[in-house]
């Protein structure tokens, strides 16, 4: 929970567990609108293989932040910050229910505990940095760490040095570590009162709903749907084309894989995700957890509290 304000309800869960249509069942309970904090369905263009909702789901809810962005970079958390907290004030102002259902961790984490809108990265200090983990080592560089901002130091690990030199490189460009940002008032906390309801499902449920929708989003045209991107230029960057699914279909239709090798690799790939996934929930956000099977929960989620 964060802030004393108008209360936000979030719907987490890993892919395929049942979010959107809970949450649009909530959301139709309450008076609600649902915006979605996934970094991949911001995206325009990219739509089955982000599993957006339908066109029969938007008729009956409206969505936020859906189809909001070129799919050429993931949105930063600072990006997606101001986005939701846009769509949230705008659902409340005309007396709506805002919600938002969750498949990417850190942006909910964001929505939270908050963060400060930072300098871009500075390539002359990365590229000092670097060269002090490799002809020092890690460790060198955490220690450096400590000395200026030993809050940060003692809460990343030595190895941990994409984030160890981004904390150096905040404290370089800024002149304050992240404790003193936070108590500066440069990095505030949402004015938002969050109330959580997770989804779970035992694993070998899970497992089988992903394996099915993979084949599903084949069956409905993912591979048509890839191959028009591709011939638009969309996802012959280094970017789109990686993305779980589209990255497995450009794999086949650029002839480096059969049909059967790509569903495989397809379904284990969105198994990963989802792994990725509740290890990042069973720590963040807390809150109850409801089993997606229960016949309840849409009365036990929209009473969440």
């Amino acid at each position: 929970m964060a802030g004393e304000g108008p209360r936000v309800l979030v719907i987490f869960g890993p892919t395929a567990v049942g979010k959107t249509s809970t949450a649009i069942a909530v959301a139709e309970r309450l008076g609600g609108e649902i915006v979605s904090c996934d970094s991949r369905q911001v995206f325009r263009n990219l739509d089955i293989g982000t599993a957006k909702p339908s066109a029969e789901d938007r008729a009956r809810v409206r969505f936020h932040l859906i189809d909001v962005a070129p799919p050429v970079r993931f949105l930063n958390a600072f990006e997606f910050k101001l986005m939701a907290e846009n769509a949230i004030r705008d659902i409340l102002d005309r007396g709506r229910v805002p919600i938002m259902t969750v498949g990417t961790g850190f942006y909910l984490k964001v929505m939270t505990d908050g963060i400060v809108q930072a300098p871009s990265a500075d390539k002359s200090l990365r590229a000092e940095f670097e060269t002090i983990v490799h002809e020092q080592g890690a460790a060198a560089l955490h220690k450096r760490l400590a000395e200026v901002d030993p809050d940060s130091a003692s809460a990343l690990k030595p190895n941990d040095t994409v984030r160890v030199i981004r904390a150096l490189e905040l404290y370089h460009l800024t002149g304050k570590t992240r404790s003193q940002l936070m108590q500066s008032g440069e990095m505030r906390p949402s004015p938002f009162r969050f109330t959580f309801a997770g989804l779970s499902l035992s694993r070998d449920e899970l497992y089988r709903r992903i394996d099915l929708r993979c084949i599903d989003m084949l069956g409905a045209g993912l591979l048509d749907e890839a191959r028009n991107l591709k011939e638009k230029g969309i996802l012959s960057g280094d970017f789109a084309s990686k993305i779980v699914g589209y990255s497995e279909v450009c794999a086949h239709l650029d002839g480096l894989m059969d049909e059967q090798q790509m569903l495989s690799k397809f379904q284990q790939a969105t198994r990963n995700y989802a792994k990725r996934q509740m290890t990042w929930f069973r720590k963040h956000p807390g809150g109850p957890w409801f089993d997606e099977l229960d016949t309840g929960i849409v009365d036990k989620v929209a009473g969440s509290d």
